[in-house]
């Protein structure tokens, strides 16, 4: 992120704490973004992460950390849990002490709630914790009760999107929250030469995983009604090796590229190149690839999950599919196919969206400034 001075309040000392840090892209971008802006405002950063932070935040320490598992009812890894936590609670204390901070703040999912709630408590240092994640499909192991855990340890809720920040307010019964988008650097997407593949392709940017939906994407592509469009997927993940079985058992194994994950320049050439950029999730926050694809330019076709519709917009900056529709996926990508200006008229709308609501130059005052007036409640708090 290139970023001038900014003002964002009083300067404080600002953690960021992710055990996502080393495995997340978005995540990561996120964080990196937050920092580079913070730095600049004169605030100082530290970390604790669990890996790939070397020289990105001046001070950070590096930390494992053992998850909770995903169901309560999978005692081998509860066990597992209970094993690890205590030390690894402990270490993550201590970490937090010698750094010293005014403020944490936290990137992480619900999976980790029991290492925030310990640490707000041992601490007493406030947290912010950056929330991307909302409501989950029916089928997905949610336990609302981590998640409640996760949020009441905050002082305060920054939600990427207004679908979490309600249900951080319903679920998580959140003390404070406002809505603080995820950004772009739009210095990035200046004018380049796309991604030299020789056939037109959709692309799908992000983990191979399941909540990424790239195998109804497949599905999709597979239907008669889309025409001859190359697949490029960029990104790496468990679920690889299934989405190379599933293209090989549809036909589509020559059409389907898989990249693994890709280096910064070749994503934005990717982006540049594409005919259109699919985000077909199962659930999400706010995607960043979303709104990267609408500043290069490019048309999204996307799921109408969690934050997703309050950037795609159906029939103004994109288009809209219900989830677990291959279906009414591969509808709309012939739609894109067969009538180009029209999808870049939609793009050129998401396009003019982004550019006014989501530099970072002016989301990430925002989330800065709320973790100063965090820390100036603890500090006017402490004085009195």
């Amino acid at each position: 992120m290139r970023a001038g001075r900014v003002r964002a309040g009083p300067c404080v000392r600002l953690l960021f704490f992710s055990p996502h840090y080393g495995t997340v892209g978005g995540v990561r971008s996120i964080i990196d973004a937050l920092a580079a802006a913070a730095r600049a405002a004169g605030h100082e950063v530290s970390a604790i992460v669990d890996g790939g932070g070397a020289g990105t935040f001046g001070r950070e320490r590096e930390l494992l950390l053992y998850p909770f598992p995903a169901r309560a009812r999978e005692l081998r890894r509860l066990r597992r849990f209970a094993q690890k936590f205590p030390r690894r609670a402990v270490r993550l204390v201590g970490a937090v002490r010698a750094a010293a901070p005014d403020v944490v703040s936290v990137h992480c999912t619900r999976r980790f709630a029991p290492y925030v709630a310990l640490l707000r408590r041992a601490t007493s240092v406030p947290h912010v914790l950056s929330l991307q994640e909302g409501a989950l499909p029916p089928g997905t192991p949610e336990n609302p009760g981590l998640f409640r855990l996760l949020v009441r340890a905050a002082d305060a809720v920054a939600a990427c999107s207004a679908e979490a920040a309600a249900y951080a307010t319903r679920v998580g019964h959140a003390r404070r929250v406002a809505v603080v988008p995820n950004g772009y650097d739009p210095a990035e997407f200046r004018p380049g030469p796309p991604f030299p593949h020789p056939r037109p392709y959709v692309l799908g940017l992000g983990r191979l995983e399941a909540q990424k939906g790239f195998d109804l994407l497949i599905e999709a592509l597979a239907r008669r009604e889309v025409p001859a469009l190359d697949l490029v997927l960029a990104g790496d993940g468990a679920a690889r090796a299934q989405l190379e079985e599933l293209a090989r058992a549809r036909g589509l194994a020559p059409r389907v590229c898989f990249l693994g994950a890709t280096d910064r320049p070749t994503t934005l050439a990717l982006l540049r190149g594409a005919v259109a950029v699919a985000c077909p999730s199962r659930f999400e926050g706010l995607p960043l690839v979303c709104l990267e694809a609408l500043a290069a330019g490019r048309p999204v076709v996307a799921t109408a999950v969690n934050g997703i519709p309050e950037l795609i917009r159906e029939g103004e900056t994109g288009f809209l599919v219900p989830p677990e529709d291959p279906a009414a996926l591969a509808a709309v990508l012939a739609r894109v196919v067969a009538a180009p200006d029209a999808a870049a008229r939609l793009a050129a709308r998401g396009r003019a969206l982004v550019e006014q609501r989501h530099p970072w130059s002016l989301v990430a005052p925002a989330y800065l400034a709320l973790c100063a007036q965090v820390a100036g409640v603890r500090r006017a708090a402490e004085a009195a």
